[in-house]
Formats: C-alpha cells, structure tokens, sequence
C-alpha cells in the first residue's frame, strides 16, 4: 500500500507542478450542465477573471481591467496542438465538477472557488487516432465524472489535437471576446483604453 501511494504521489507531483513555460494555456470552467474555455490571444497571458463580473454574455467572469484579457476568446471546443505540453487552468461556477480526458488518462476535480490545474503532453493528433483506430469518427473528449445534477450525463465536450501548423491556424483565426462583443469596452478603464 505504501508503495502505490508513494508511486500515485509521484505522478501527482508531476501533473500538477509548475507547467513549463512554453505551455498552451486553456482555461475550463465547469458550469452546469457543459464546458466553458477560454484561451489567451496572441500576448499567450490568459486574463484575470472576477465571479462578480459573471453575466449572460461574459459567462467565464472575464475581468476587463487586467489588459491581459482584452485579446482572450472563448472557444466551442477544446484544441490543442501535439507535442506541446498544454496547461488546463480547472474552475467551477457552481457546484462540483470534474474535468476527465480519458484518452490521456487525467481528471481533475473542478471546486467553487478553489482552481485547480494540471498540465501534459499529447502525443498523437486526432487524425493519428483515427488511423490507429481505423474509426473515421473517432473523438478526444472532456467529459465530468462528478455528478453534479440532473443534466451531467451530458457535460461533454470535443477536443481536437492539432499538428502545430493546424493549431496555430486555429488559433489565429479566433476573433478576441471584446471584437465579438463590444459593448463590453464600457468596463475597460479608462486608462488601458
């Protein structure tokens, strides 16, 4: 027994260490019942977010006071780019959730008010999958392994793992939260404007 809590610590420590400093970040917020992300724009510095700031739109809390977030989007979907070591930074609007990756055997429980975060390396794009498997509709996902309502059997979400080209592609082709949604600009100070 002592052996596999010493053998799980070790691979614990590992996971949820400091990620190095060319990580791609993404941000999950678990809200019942799916996946909200958010990535950092092109000064790869994710925002600060405020629970307060939380509205039918800004749905992740995104604090327009901290200029890192004036270029962050939220995406449908998660990609990330293979052989990369990629960073989820894990939080929960409501209730408990848990952030599972089958594929890359990692889960992560998401708590009100107490992020969490855990960072790895994908190894094969989804295309590679699809050929190992010979399955043409072959998926990554991110699926919640806390019961947390009567619609968790659904809190899924599509992940893709893109050749660094197809990400960077991706990535570029985002349009930042405030173009999407202007408005917004009124709660940037105006200092940073």
């Amino acid at each position: 027994l002592s052996l596999l809590v010493f053998n799980g610590w070790k691979v614990w420590t590992e996971v949820t260490k400091e990620a190095p400093d060319n990580a791609v970040v993404v941000e999950l917020v678990g809200k019942q019942f799916n996946w909200l992300v958010r990535y950092p724009g092109k000064d790869q510095k994710l925002g600060k977010h405020n629970y307060l700031k939380t509205d039918e739109l800004n749905t992740v809390g995104i604090d327009f006071t901290d200029r890192n977030s004036f270029d962050d989007f939220m995406a449908g979907e998660v990609h990330v780019p293979v052989n990369t070591p990629v960073l989820f930074k894990i939080r929960a609007r409501d209730v408990l959730h848990s952030v599972f990756a089958p594929h890359f055997r990692l889960k992560m429980d998401a708590v009100p008010g107490m992020p969490t975060k855990f960072w790895f390396i994908p190894t094969k794009t989804t295309a590679d999958m699809k050929a190992i498997t010979g399955n043409p509709e072959f998926t990554y996902e991110i699926a919640c392994t806390e019961v947390c309502g009567p619609g968790h059997f659904g809190m899924r979400m599509k992940m893709v793992v893109d050749d660094e080209d197809e990400f960077a592609a991706w990535a570029s082709s985002q349009q930042s939260f405030l173009a999407k949604n202007p408005d917004y600009l009124r709660a940037v100070p105006d200092k940073l404007k």
